[in-house]
């Protein structure tokens, strides 16, 4: 009596690309790479208010389109994925103004690195869109492009807290001198918010008693960049008049009055 013949069962098209170098779609690819880029965009807004211990309407707002992106990818992850890519450009977008100066400044340590988190998290949630919609589309992981993302984007916050710590220690405080106007910024405040000063040559002494970079400036004037808890000085020519200085990282709030006579 003839044997049985065993066929083999047909292989599929998605087996297929796993053999030759596909993967499943619980692998770590696009769509794991922006659900973890929106963790770390929301820990940038949730994580100073921790450690504030406040409740900020604002950074409460600006999270909460990345907790909605998450909940979508449970339940409708094509449209998230689309979704947290144009949150993500949006929000990079319209930090930008306040990311670029801040980044500008590698020697403010408690600024720069949670901003370069920032703006690290917000791009790859942006460049991850389209290649996470096609990756949950087809069902599986075509491509190990985002586990070098992630090695390179670890590599650029290790550099980047390298730069920024011998930034910080480059630092020198600057004494005040007789005749100075001096002024003290704390809790986000200039104190006083109200100088007199002499027309012709200003020197104006900062006293930065926060843990954050503020500025002195005024538009057309100065601009004094002061990294947190230093001393630094600065001297320029004005006439009689009344000026606005502000701190740009935290204006409108953070602001006084110089009157020159």
């Amino acid at each position: 009596m003839a044997g049985t013949l065993n066929t083999p069962a047909p292989v599929t098209t998605t087996e297929l690309e796993d053999v030759v170098g596909g993967e499943r779609l619980g692998a770590f690819g696009w769509r794991r790479l922006q659900a973890v880029a929106a963790v770390f965009t929301i820990a940038a807004f949730v994580v100073p208010m921790v450690i504030a211990g406040t409740l900020e309407g604002f950074l409460v707002a600006m999270a909460a389109p990345f907790v909605v992106g998450l909940v979508l990818s449970v339940f409708l992850p094509r449209v998230a994925a689309i979704f947290l890519g144009i949150v993500s450009l949006g929000t990079l977008a319209s930090s930008a103004p306040y990311t670029a100066p801040t980044l500008a400044h590698p020697e403010s340590v408690a600024d720069f690195i949670p901003q370069v988190f920032f703006a690290l998290s917000t791009l790859t949630g942006a460049v991850a869109a389209i290649p996470a919609y096609r990756e949950i589309r087809r069902g599986h992981v075509e491509t190990r492009t985002p586990r070098l993302v992630t090695v390179a984007a670890a590599a650029v916050v290790v550099a980047a807290t390298i730069v920024s710590v011998v930034a910080a220690t480059g630092i020198e405080n600057v004494a005040a001198l007789p005749g100075d106007e001096t002024i003290l910024t704390r809790d986000f405040v200039f104190a006083p918010a109200k100088l007199t000063a002499d027309a012709g040559s200003v020197t104006i002494h900062v006293t930065n008693d926060d843990p954050t970079r503020h500025t002195f400036t005024i538009d057309g004037v100065t601009d004094l960049s002061v990294p947190p808890n230093t001393t630094q000085r600065v001297t320029f020519e004005a006439a009689p008049g009344t000026y606005r200085f502000y701190c740009i990282p935290h204006a409108p709030d953070m602001d006084g009055v110089l009157v020159v006579e």
